[in-house]
């Protein structure tokens, strides 16, 4: 049966949007894809195709309950074990479908694991981390809905926006991209005490960890009117042998302490490892400090610690211990230590580098 008495011309005002969205008809032809689809997608000819050529799924279930943000899982054609969460709202008037995604493959298959992880589970610490993380697409999946649909909005879709309404829009994707990042990281601490992280060593230039981090944090810290500056003065080995997606991960969640608490000044990243070679040692200390006002000791339980929760924990303290226990976590299945600066604004890490350097092969 042919819903249309012609055929909608719909196409929004911009492809700058970064959630992938397409239109379908209710035959699932594709009407329009933007930018983002097309990346997500590997296609530039979406428009005329078929949506179950590019989902492996029939029509009525991609469509079936359209309007709700949360959806099962649909494993994309042609891409390997890749799956999308999606999201479909019918246009009853003209009756098109518009469809957004969001990639959830390392989540879907991370789901797996919790799932055969949870045969071997023996006791109620295991049961919360695979209830945090099944909890957490639940969260996600409509924060990115609210994410993709408020940018979509201020980059022009649906037509013009006044200044009041542009400025609530900005309040909501800022508040709503915070939110996506707190629920990010409680799903970061389940996959670390659920132990489901991959490790893999090998000898890297500390130079590939730092050039990354500077580049993605350096406009940061600007925006609020602070240097960032890395010091390897005292590092006498610049390839080091170790695990740098973890070694990234913990200064990730250090620097981002760093620009919450620090407001005038600097944020240092200092490495070292002379007195440690000086001692016969294979060691690294590295210090992420900031020209805030040093830690107090009665502040540390709160900071430590994401489960301590009195009535005076706020959210700003709430994400900074939820950082530094992944960071210190991490650490420690690095077989290093975390400590807190006694007289700066900071924290150093010390991991062990043992494995002799091969500086004849970077891997």
């Amino acid at each position: 049966m042919n819903f249309f008495k012609k055929t909608p011309d719909y196409k929004p005002n911009t492809n700058d949007v970064q959630t992938p969205i397409v239109t379908i008809n209710a035959q699932g032809q594709i009407l329009y894809s933007n930018t983002a689809a097309k990346r997500l997608f590997d296609r530039t000819d979406m428009t005329e195709r078929n949506i179950t050529d590019l989902i492996k799924s029939d029509l009525p279930s991609i469509i079936t309950g359209s309007g709700n943000s949360v959806r099962k899982a649909f494993q994309m054609s042609s891409q390997g074990e890749r799956y999308v969460l999606i999201s479909s709202k019918e246009n009853q008037d003209e009756h098109y479908f518009i469809i957004t995604f969001e990639e959830v493959t390392k989540d879907y298959v991370l789901m797996n694991k919790l799932i055969e992880y949870r045969t071997n589970m023996d006791n109620l610490g295991r049961n919360k981390n695979l209830f945090l993380a099944q909890m957490s697409n639940v969260f996600k999946s409509p924060m990115h809905s609210i994410m993709g649909y408020s940018q979509a909005i201020l980059e022009g879709m649906g037509g013009e926006a006044d200044e009041k309404q542009l400025k609530y829009l900005s309040i909501i994707y800022k508040n709503s991209t915070e939110l996506y990042s707190l629920i990010d990281k409680v799903t970061e601490l389940s996959k670390i005490e659920a132990q489901l992280l991959d490790f893999s060593y090998k000898n890297y230039d500390i130079n590939n960890l730092l050039n990354p981090l500077y580049a993605d944090f350096q406009p940061k810290a600007a925006e609020k009117g602070l240097q960032l500056i890395i010091s390897t003065d005292f590092l006498t080995q610049k390839v080091i042998y170790g695990d740098m997606d973890i070694l990234n991960i913990i200064i990730r969640h250090l620097l981002e302490n760093a620009l919450l608490t620090c407001e005038f000044g600097a944020i240092n990243i200092i490495l070292s490892d002379k007195e440690y070679v000086e001692q016969g040692k294979n060691m690294l200390k590295i210090t992420v400090a900031d020209t805030s006002i040093p830690i107090k000791q009665s502040e540390m339980p709160y900071l430590f610690n994401p489960y301590y929760q009195p009535d005076q924990k706020s959210r700003i303290m709430l994400i900074k211990s939820l950082n530094l226990y992944i960071a210190g976590n991490l650490t420690s299945q690095l077989n290093g230590k975390m400590s807190a600066e006694s007289d700066v604004s900071g924290f150093s890490i010390v991991i062990p580098t043992d494995k002799k350097i091969e500086t004849s092969k970077v891997d």
